[in-house]
Order: C-alpha cells, then structure tokens, then sequence
C-alpha cells in the first residue's frame, strides 16, 4: 500500500523517467534486476513491469530475465556454500518442502522447471533448497534459465502495456492464465507418472 502511495505521489517524475527512452542507465538496469529479485526492496514484479514499459517487452524480458537468473544463482551457491545452517531453519518453515524434495529426487531439472513456470514454492525457497540439495548446479541453472523465459517476457509486456492499451494488458494477462492452466495439468501427469 505504501508503494502504491508513494507512485502516486511521484507519479509525474515516474512517468517522465518511463517515457525517456534513453540506453545510458541500462547497465544499471541489469545490476538493478538482480539486487532487486536477490533483495525485494521493491517487489521484483513491479520492477519488471517497469523495465517493459521503459525498454520495451524484449528488453525489458532480458533485463527481467537476468536478474532473475542471477539472483537464482546467488542463493544457490550462498545456500551450498556459504548460509547451509540458517537456510536450513528457513527452508523448514515451508510445509510444502517436502512434496518439493519429493519430485526434486524424481528429477531435479523438470521440478526446478515447473517451479519456475507456475508457482508452486516461494521463488527463495526452491533458490535455497536447490543449493543445500546435491542437485547438479548445471541442471539447476539450465532449468532455471528456461523455466524462468515466460514469465518474465509476460512481466515485461504487461508493464509495457499498461501504460498503452487496457485491452492488450487485459489479453496479456488472460494468455498468461491460460499458460499457468495449461501447464498445471502437464506438470500434475508427470508428477503421478513419475
């Protein structure tokens, strides 16, 4: 709700700083998305969105892209590395662990995908456990990397949309749905047959 208010009170620069179509800040853009979905300082999926509506949905999708990824790619080796004890303790909270560690031993690489396709697990927590499992950090991050193209293209289209046509961000928002409802079934069969 603050993050609401406060756009609403600076909605005038925001909307001068979305409109510059200026390439300068874009390295920064990058470094951004990955502080950003390593840190929430503000939710990433409001980070997205602007990046579509400033770059574009293909550039936006990459710098969206990259920082997930990137972030993925921190709590992995800070979870097998470096936090193994505290993210331990953290990842106990999640109920739904279990079930994850259940399909993660059926086949690390598709549960990663799916994880990364529909929301099944916190985004963190699939990063920590991924990392404290003895999963092969190639098949996580390919996984990942993949896993990760829908949504943050979607992300980036919305945001660019938004700001431009109703109706688009309306059908984007409807073809996303229809993605998650499609890939939901496929996800369910595999984990019955596997």
């Amino acid at each position: 709700m603050t993050l609401l208010f406060t756009a609403f009170l600076y909605r005038q620069p925001l909307l001068d700083w979305l409109n510059n179509s200026s390439f300068e800040l874009l390295p920064i853009m990058f470094l951004l998305a990955i502080l950003f979905s390593t840190i929430p300082i503000i939710p990433f999926t409001v980070f997205a969105g602007a990046m579509g509506a400033k770059y574009g949905i293909w550039i936006g999708a990459v710098i969206n892209w990259t920082g997930t990824v990137g972030a993925s790619v921190i709590f992995f080796i800070l979870a097998r590395y470096f936090f193994v004890e505290s993210f331990q303790r953290y990842i106990a909270k999640y109920e739904k662990i279990q079930k994850f560690d259940r399909i993660i031993s059926q086949n690390a690489f598709i549960a990663v995908l799916f994880s990364r396709m529909i929301p099944i697990i916190p985004t963190p927590v699939v990063n920590i456990y991924s990392g404290l499992s003895t999963m092969l950090f190639r098949h996580y991050i390919t996984a990942t990397a993949l896993g990760q193209i829908p949504g943050m293209i979607v992300y980036a289209y919305l945001g660019n949309q938004l700001f431009t046509s109703i109706r688009a961000f309306l059908i984007g928002m409807l073809i996303y749905i229809a993605f998650i409802l499609l890939i939901i079934p496929i996800y369910r069969w595999w984990y019955k047959t596997g």
